[in-house]
C-alpha cells in the first residue's frame, strides 16, 4: 500500500542501523521494567504498511522513564527517533534518550489517514449496492421490510461502509465489515441453492445482519481499535438488540420471525466457546455459522501466506496458531 512521498514507512525498515525519525500510530505499550542499565519499555507502532516494535532504553532514573511512558497514549500519533537493529530475527527500533533518541506524543496534527489505516481494495459503493440488491430481492415482505429499514438508516449504512470486520484477525481495514458481509451473503446464497429445504430469505437476512453490531464496536482514527461498546458488550449482543429493535418498529411483525432473526445473530459464532451465547437451533443458523467461519478463516490464511521472508517455506500465524505453507 502506498504512503505519502517522503514518509519513512515501516515496510522500508528492512535492515539494522537505519536512522529513524518519523511519526507512527501507537497501537500498544508495555509497562516499564528494569534492565541492566536502568529502566526500559516497549511499544508497538504501525502505519498502513505494517507494524514494528520500538524499545525505549532509559537510564536509572525510573521517574523520568515512567514520565516518558505515561506521555504516550495508545491510538494516538507519536514521534520516534532511534536506530533499527535485529532482535529475535525481527527488525526493531531502539530508542536511547542518552544518544538523542525520542519517543514523544505529537498532539493534534493533520495527517492522512490513508498513511496509517488500511482500506478495502474493493469499491465500497458497489459492495453496498450489491447487499441492497439482495435485500430488495427478499420475497418475504416482513424480512425485506426489516432489512431495508436498517440498511436505509443513514447512520447504520455509513458505519457499515466504514467499519472494519475486526482489529486484526480478518478484514481488519476500513470497509472490511462490508467486504466480509457481502462474501458471507454470497456464500449463503450458494448454500441455499444447494439445499432446497432452507429458508433462503431467512438465511440471506441472517448473513446481512449477523455482524451488524460491529458498526458500534470499532474506533477508526490513526489506528483501528476496539470501542468501549465493543469491549463491554460485544457485537453479538449489540447486533441482536439492533435487530430486535428494528423488528419492533414495524407494526404487526410476526413474533416467531423476530425470534428467528435474533437467533441467527446470536448463534452466528456457532458455540459459546467461539462467542455465541446460544448454539444454532435451526438449519439456517448452522449454514450461516459455517459460511461466516469459511470467509474469516480463508481470508486469514491468505493473509498469513503473504507474510514472512521471500525464501521462507512456512510462516507462523499467531491468530491461527499454526504454520502456513507459503510456496
Amino acid at each position: 500500500m502506498a504512503v505519502e512521498a517522503g514518509r519513512q514507512s515501516i515496510e522500508e525498515l528492512e535492515t539494522e542501523n537505519v536512522e529513524v525519525d518519523e511519526l507512527y500510530a501507537l497501537r500498544r505499550k508495555e509497562t516499564p521494567i528494569p534492565y541492566r542499565h536502568g529502566f526500559m519499555f516497549r511499544v508497538r507502532v504501525s502505519d498502513v504498511t505494517g507494524e514494528i516494535t520500538a524499545t525505549y532504553w532509559g537510564g536509572k532514573d525510573e521517574a523520568s522513564v515512567r514520565k516518558a511512558y505515561d506521555s504516550l497514549q495508545v491510538n494516538s500519533m507519536v514521534r520516534l527517533v532511534g536506530t533499527t537493529s535485529i532482535w529475535k530475527g525481527q527488525v526493531v527500533i531502539n530508542i536511547n534518550p542518552a544518544e538523542g533518541g525520542v519517543a514523544e506524543p505529537v498532539g493534534e496534527i493533520d495527517f492522512d489517514p490513508d498513511d496509517f489505516v488500511p482500506r478495502t481494495a474493493r469499491d465500497v459503493g458497489e459492495m453496498f449496492s450489491a447487499i441492497m440488491e439482495y435485500a430488495e430481492g427478499i420475497e418475504d415482505a416482513n424480512i425485506r421490510a426489516v432489512l431495508l429499514s436498517m440498511l436505509r438508516d443513514d447512520d447504520i449504512s455509513e458505519q457499515l461502509k466504514r467499519s472494519p470486520a475486526s482489529v486484526s484477525y480478518h478484514c481488519g481495514w476500513v470497509g472490511g465489515l462490508l467486504e466480509h458481509t457481502l462474501n458471507v451473503v454470497r456464500m449463503c446464497d450458494a448454500i441455499s441453492r444447494q439445499y432446497g429445504g432452507l429458508d433462503r430469505d431467512l438465511l440471506l437476512a441472517g448473513a446481512i445482519l449477523h455482524d451488524i453490531g460491529k458498526v458500534c464496536c470499532y474506533d477508526v482514527n490513526s489506528t483501528i481499535s476496539e470501542s468501549a461498546d465493543g469491549r463491554l458488550l460485544g457485537h453479538v449482543a449489540i447486533g441482536s438488540a439492533m435487530v430486535g429493535k428494528a423488528c419492533d418498529t414495524l407494526p404487526g411483525f410476526p413474533a416467531n420471525l423476530r425470534l428467528k432473526l435474533i437467533h441467527m445473530v446470536l448463534a452466528s459464532h456457532g458455540s459459546s466457546e467461539k462467542g455465541s451465547p446460544v448454539d444454532p437451533s435451526i438449519p439456517e443458523a448452522v449454514a450461516l455459522n459455517h459460511a461466516d467461519e469459511i470467509d474469516a478463516n480463508v481470508e486469514r490464511f491468505m493473509a498469513a501466506r503473504q507474510n514472512g521472508g521471500s525464501g521462507d517455506l512456512f510462516t507462523y500465524d499467531p491468530h491461527l496458531r499454526t504454520k502456513v505453507f507459503r510456496l
